[in-house]
């Protein structure tokens, strides 16, 4: 991690979780090496607040619902977070009131955030940030209308919501933007959960971006690692995975649960995958791959060329450095290879196809 003219992109961030039931949350290895770039950006994949009512939506539903108390912000500004995309699917989490209040401590931490709003003008607008005299936008967008994604509001003229990934839209924003700004970098929230290959949509959707003028694109949702290419020379990271998203404790149906003390949760279920709906508290553990993220380093004076540092969330919930082994690095190389290429990709997808053919065939004799 060099330093000057450089902005560290770190991926998915929820401060919460069993943090406040412990004393260390990051090595200062790890702490003193993100500390070195100029600017550092994540995902905030949580709402921030205390007392605020569930999305009724999401309670009648799928409810997963992600919040971090007001208490435990402080871990983004220890960590020099300085801007944060919440183009996402939890950040309305508390309703519209907890969005609010979400904003509120962002912008009281001088925290910088895009991707979503009290309407569509508050959620398209980027973040414009100024380094060595070049300016930089950064746009944050959110998929919607996918099985992956789930409920998420979208902002419109007069409603709240997040800025949606519709592809014309985006292509217009960069398009604009590059008449006006230096560089652009796009955000998109988008893919399928736990994956390591990112959809065809999310391809062709960063290869057009690219064409529009796009110089970087930086996404989040997956919760896992998914490949970093290049495309014409632009760095395109399909997701980055978890950065500081701890484990977590859960009460029925599904929300997340915050107990009054460590003892009140020393003989709960720790489950890594939980059943829907939960009848009983449990505690939510990543499974090992989702443990690993990625903090990517872009600098401003060589955009083709990105400085990689993984990160791995410890079985005591501690984010430190990490070097993945070499079964992992070669997966995400093939994923990284065939990402590139449409007819690789395409040949790919029809094994997948094949192969789920034939394993439905054994099953149904």
């Amino acid at each position: 991690m060099e330093g000057p003219n450089t902005i560290l992109f770190c991926g998915d961030i929820m401060p919460g979780g069993v943090l406040p039931y412990q004393e260390q949350y990051i090595s200062k290895e790890l702490l003193d090496i993100i500390k070195k770039p100029t600017i550092r950006i994540g995902t905030l994949e949580a709402a921030i607040g205390d007392n605020f009512a569930y999305d009724k939506d999401k309670m009648s539903g799928r409810c997963n619902i992600i919040y971090a108390r007001e208490q435990d912000f402080y871990r983004l500004t220890e960590m020099g977070i300085n801007v944060v995309s919440i183009a996402n699917n939890h950040v309305f989490d508390l309703g519209y009131d907890g969005f609010l209040n979400t904003i509120k401590i962002l912008n009281e931490n001088g925290i910088k955030y895009c991707g979503a709003g009290r309407n569509i003008q508050e959620a398209k607008k980027p973040v414009i940030l100024n380094i060595d005299h070049k300016s930089i936008a950064i746009y944050a967008y959110c998929m919607y209308g996918s099985k992956y994604i789930g409920l998420v509001p979208i902002a419109s003229e007069n409603t709240f919501g997040v800025n949606p990934l519709d592809i014309d839209s985006v292509i217009a924003d960069i398009k604009y933007a590059k008449s006006k700004f230096d560089y652009v970098i796009i955000m998109p929230h988008w893919g399928k959960e736990y994956a390591m290959s990112p959809l065809d949509t999310c391809r062709k959707m960063a290869f057009r971006m690219i064409d529009a003028g796009a110089d970087a694109i930086v996404g989040s949702h997956p919760h896992i690692v998914q490949p970093v290419i290049k495309y014409k020379g632009k760095i395109i990271a399909f997701s980055l995975g978890n950065f500081l998203f701890p484990d977590f404790y859960m009460e029925p149906p599904r929300p997340i649960w915050y107990p009054n003390s460590a003892k009140e949760v020393e003989s709960i279920k720790r489950l890594v995958e939980y059943p829907f709906p939960i009848e009983e508290p449990i505690m939510q553990v990543w499974n090992a791959i989702s443990r690993i993220g990625l903090a990517l380093e872009l600098n401003l004076d060589e955009l083709h060329t990105a400085n990689k540092q993984y990160v791995r969330l410890s079985n005591n919930n501690i984010i430190q450095k990490y070097k993945p082994g070499n079964n992992y690095k070669l997966k995400l190389s093939l994923f990284s290879l065939l990402a590139r290429y449409d007819l690789l990709y395409s040949l790919y997808k029809k094994y997948l196809n094949t192969r789920i053919r034939m394993r439905n065939i054994v099953s149904s004799r």
